[in-house]
């Protein structure tokens, strides 16, 4: 499958949210509680979240199959994943591993080698796959379930 990584352009942000918005609701709201669903809702839709996307600060990233966009990464704190989301159809193609690296390489040109992420329980097995090691067990915070992890 031949599909593009880039950078987000400012008019994608919504688009791109939408798309994180209905992968969530279809593989993680089923096992978060009424609060945790609303506290991810929260987190998207933060206006403060868009303005670092704008100002360069949470760097977002999709994948594109021709004009369609069918998965986004969001890095916060230069070394944090943020978001991992593929559409259902093009799981298990290579998708979010080629978001992974294309994050990681553009990180690595300023040096940072080490990211973490708050994987959710869906992706707890595809982060191990990558090389992610557990650093505790799961947690839940604000009714979001994710067991800390980290690689290097």
């Amino acid at each position: 499958m031949n599909f593009e990584i880039r950078s987000l352009k400012a008019t994608e942000w919504k688009p791109a949210m939408q798309l994180v918005w209905e992968i969530f609701n279809q593989y993680e709201a089923p096992e978060y509680s009424n609060e945790g669903i609303q506290s991810f809702r929260n987190f998207i839709e933060d206006p403060k979240l868009e303005k670092m996307f704008l100002s360069g600060q949470y760097y977002t990233f999709g994948a594109f199959f021709g004009d369609e966009l069918i998965g986004v990464i969001g890095i916060r704190n230069e070394n944090h994943v943020s978001l991992l989301f593929v559409k259902s159809e093009y799981h298990r193609q290579g998708v979010g591993r080629a978001l992974l690296n294309y994050a990681f390489d553009y990180i690595h040109d300023f040096g940072i080698y080490t990211f973490t992420v708050n994987a959710a329980p869906y992706a707890t097995d595809f982060y191990h796959k990558i090389g992610f090691k557990d650093m505790n067990k799961e947690i839940s915070t604000d009714g979001i379930r994710f067991t800390p992890m980290k690689i290097q």
